[in-house]
């Protein structure tokens, strides 16, 4: 039986919809207002048309400003900046190498290899972003592509920024002893319910998050500082299908199961040199006022979110994220 034309067609559109695509990915950070209230219950609105929002939230309802989920594909399909050895896995996944990161080595283009994190930095376990490639993706390691965006609570006073930077360090700032060249910088003021941050999701699909399966690792390592004077803790929370409304398990219409309570682990005490933090899956909590989570759920991860009450001015300096092996 022959196949009429505009049949093969219709073939070939339902395939290419069902194939992974991160040309959609925008290629600026957005902001996102997270409702929800209390100091820590952040939500990231997923992306819904070509742009990335663009409309103020209501109560626990999140929204994005400004971003683009139909920017360039500059990163699409090109090897990860450093970190480690490239991905060069599956249809959509990578498929381009190019040379070593920092300590590893190329996969072949489309091979079906595991990425590994090198030690030029002196890191160990499989890095989410090292910011040498200076864009607002992380790197594209075992399955990763999502963007780097920032969070704030709805304080109509507030301001994020300048912005959310990504760029190469003044020699003042650099690590001494390290090898990176390029961080993340947020500062923010005038935020005051539970502050503003910066996060990150995993993965991102034809536009929308999706879920991450983290159960190879055990933890997330980074590196952090802060100028004088600001704020000194931060709060690293993991956005999951349990506490993110795109999960379809929680819901702020039920007191008993509101959105936004994401598992978090504060850190305090940041200097204003650089120092290591990790953070271990096994101490993560919740504030308790949302759908409660008995313990973590590895399989169902969106984000890492790293977020500052605005207490004191927020002047923060991220470098170096990776998850760390079990």
């Amino acid at each position: 039986m022959s196949v009429r034309p505009f049949a093969l067609l219709a073939l070939c559109l339902i395939a290419a919809c069902s194939t992974y695509n991160d040309a959609l990915l925008g290629s600026a950070p957005a902001a996102v207002n997270a409702g929800n209230g209390g100091d820590g219950g952040e939500s990231h609105g997923a992306a819904g048309s070509a742009d990335r929002g663009g409309s103020t939230s209501s109560a626990g309802k999140p929204s994005a400003e400004g971003g683009n989920d139909g920017g360039s594909a500059a990163r699409a399909g090109a090897s990860s900046a450093g970190g480690g050895s490239d991905n060069g896995g599956g249809a959509g996944v990578g498929g381009m190498s190019s040379g070593a990161g920092k300590g590893g080595s190329p996969n072949s283009a489309g091979s079906a290899g595991t990425p590994t994190a090198g030690t030029g930095n002196g890191l160990v376990g499989d890095q989410i972003d090292d910011f040498e490639d200076q864009d607002e993706f992380i790197l594209r390691l075992s399955q990763r592509n999502g963007p780097w965006y920032r969070v704030a609570d709805t304080t109509a006073s507030g301001t994020v920024g300048p912005t959310m930077t990504i760029a190469a360090l003044a020699s003042a700032d650099l690590r001494p002893g390290g090898s990176g060249t390029a961080a993340l910088h947020l500062t923010a003021t005038g935020f005051a319910d539970w502050g503003a941050g910066v996060g990150a999701d995993m993965v991102n699909q034809m536009g929308k998050k999706a879920a991450y399966d983290v159960s190879a690792y055990r933890a997330i390592r980074f590196y952090a500082k802060i100028a004088s004077g600001s704020t000194s803790t931060v709060k690293v929370l993991f956005p999951n299908v349990h506490s993110d409304a795109d999960g379809g398990q929680c819901s702020d219409l039920d007191s008993t199961k509101r959105c936004g309570d994401h598992l978090f682990k504060s850190v305090s005490g940041l200097k204003t040199t650089w120092e290591q933090y990790e953070v271990k899956f096994a101490d993560l909590t919740q504030q308790a006022f949302g759908l409660p989570q008995s313990s973590f759920d590895p399989t169902g991860v969106y984000s890492v979110q790293f977020t500052l009450a605005n207490k004191l001015p927020i002047d923060l300096w991220v470098d170096d994220v990776t998850f760390v092996a079990k």
